[in-house]
């Protein structure tokens, strides 16, 4: 472990000085304001998009409502960020979703593939830090105004850099944590867990680093060292040993259900006591016939507790199954409850 921490320093410094030496030596030129054409009063740039090396360029239109020009430069001012940004997120989050599945892919079941779909939807929503407005366009007779913004290239790079490199230094410490603690099952998997967030967010840097880097050899999303660490977490989370037990009367068939509906979608099972996470539930199903139809209504209470018996998450369940068969509609109702456990369950590692 020790060898793999002084590879992400080692990494995360060589990443800072060559972004360094780029922005030092890089080109800085100054993009005109375009004049009018002579038979069109808009910009050369509202035609086409200026092209510069070191920079990128994006264009906007809104609407003016009301004689508000203000707010419609603004929302131009938006637009044009938003399609600078498609420049730059050309297919990223599928490249990432395909690195880290490729990391994982010895761990994978329904349970760790929903794990990744939870991860992603906890990672920061990116922004670009070097943007500015560098012209506008009030087009009065369509009551429009359109707007330029320009990235500054180097200058979002070495900010790119230096977020890779701290969350390279985050996962150090979570990687050198994991390797200390004496704690064991949900506890430890909640201080690992992190992890995966930081390593999905840190993929997802490193792909736009590449995009804006294209002619350089682009870098791995995710470091061997690194792979290490997340196909760690997995296993262990793979390796979850959950226990199903009824407050209360036990209604047989819904716990049945529940059991089968989880082991299904990869979580193991174990008896009370030996399990990293005890689920609790008050469940009650009520079947009703409507036109023919069956109605199964499955709704109550859940309480997750980790090892030591703490109650991390709790949350009210409700689900509707439908059938002409009354046992089928049951069925549906507790696999969509399931599914609903299945979810809070993995949201519990994250709390």
């Amino acid at each position: 472990m020790d060898a793999i921490l002084k590879k992400i320093m080692t990494f995360s410094g060589i990443m800072l000085l060559v972004v360094g030496a780029g922005v030092m030596s890089g080109c800085v030129t100054t993009v005109k304001k375009s004049a009018p054409t002579l038979d069109d009063d808009r910009p050369e740039w509202l035609l086409n998009t200026p092209i510069e090396r070191g920079a990128l360029y994006g264009v906007g239109s809104a609407e003016v409502f009301g004689g508000n020009e203000a707010a419609a430069l603004g929302r131009a001012k938006d637009f044009a960020r938003v399609e600078l940004i498609k420049q730059i997120e050309v297919d990223i989050s599928g490249t990432v979703s395909q690195e880290i599945s490729e990391t994982v892919k010895n761990n994978t079941t329904t349970f760790t593939q929903n794990l990744s779909q939870t991860v992603s939807s906890k990672v920061p929503e990116f922004k670009l830090s070097h943007v500015m407005a560098v012209d506008s366009f009030n087009d009065k007779k369509n009551r429009q105004i359109a707007s330029l913004v320009k990235l500054d290239v180097n200058k979002e790079k070495a900010a790119l850099a230096q977020q890779i490199a701290s969350l390279d230094q985050q996962l150090v410490n979570i990687a050198r944590e994991i390797e200390q603690t004496s704690a064991s099952g949900m506890s430890k998997l909640r201080l690992a867990s992190p992890a995966l967030v930081l390593a999905d967010q840190r993929a997802g840097l490193q792909a736009r680093f590449n995009q804006l880097d294209a002619s350089q050899r682009a870098t791995p999303l995710i470091p061997p060292y690194m792979k290490t660490l997340i196909s760690n977490i997995y296993q262990m989370i793979a390796s979850l040993k959950v226990s199903i037990a009824a407050e209360g009367e036990i209604v047989r068939a819904l716990q049945t259900g529940l059991i089968s509906q989880l082991t299904s979608k990869g979580i193991t099972i174990s008896e009370p006591g030996t399990s990293d996470i005890e689920v609790l539930y008050s469940l009650h199903t009520n079947t009703v016939m409507r036109d023919g139809m069956a109605f199964a209504f499955t709704e109550g209470d859940v309480w997750i507790k980790d090892e030591q018996g703490r109650v991390v998450s709790a949350f009210k369940a409700k689900a509707k199954g439908a059938s002409v068969d009354r046992n089928v509609a049951r069925t549906r109702s507790i696999e969509k409850l399931s599914s609903q456990l299945g979810t809070a369950l993995l949201n519990s590692l994250f709390k």
